[in-house]
């Protein structure tokens, strides 16, 4: 306490660099290759920066396809009177969100939306009430997050979902983009398991 430490700042492409450029950490070799290929993806997807992307000369991502079939639905159970299920999507942010949309024909306060034991506060947008779960990590998003509204109604849906169903009816550059996200989830995963 009361101690200056030295600090050094360091841009995500140049920490990814230095463990690339680092045989002692060749154990996470696939997986930076992985997310720098996920941001380039996203990079272009998005228009953004498109003419400088993050994995520069960098080869060997992974190259495997998305699935055609696995997960790739929606799961609703139960019901509750007064809400109805109305649909599911990503959000790609800093870490990907999953939001969960819901017709709502009674009072709002009557209902209570719950992923386990955390309640989710329902946000109103065009009509419809939505919950977002924050923070997947990649290695997780082949797991459904399960939203429960008063213990009756259950609706589960995973970014693998979105993944899937996307892959198979989005354009080129939102193919790329899910290609490089299934990669990066698929390394992620060996990482974590490892």
């Amino acid at each position: 306490l009361g101690e200056e430490t030295e600090s050094t700042t360091y841009t995500v492409k140049q920490y990814a660099d230095a463990i690339l450029a680092d045989a002692e950490q060749s154990q996470y070799h696939q997986i930076v290759k992985d997310m720098l290929s996920y941001g380039a993806a996203a990079q272009t997807y998005f228009d953004y920066n498109a003419e400088n992307l993050v994995n520069g000369d960098i080869a060997g991502a992974g190259t495997a396809e998305v699935p055609s079939a696995a997960g790739s639905d929606v799961a609703v159970s139960g019901e509750v009177s007064g809400v109805t299920f109305y649909g599911a999507t990503l959000l790609y942010r800093n870490k990907l969100a999953v939001r969960f949309y819901f017709s709502v024909g009674g009072n709002i306060a009557d209902y209570t939306f719950k992923v386990g034991e955390t309640v989710y506060e329902p946000v109103l947008k065009d009509g419809k009430y939505y919950v977002e779960i924050g923070d997947i990590n990649p290695q997780d998003w082949d797991t459904s997050v399960t939203v429960t509204v008063n213990d009756g109604l259950s609706v589960s849906y995973s970014p693998m979902n979105y993944i899937v169903r996307m892959n198979q009816k989005g354009s080129d550059n939102l193919k790329a983009l899910l290609k490089a996200m299934y990669n990066y989830h698929l390394a992620a995963k060996a990482v974590a398991e490892a």
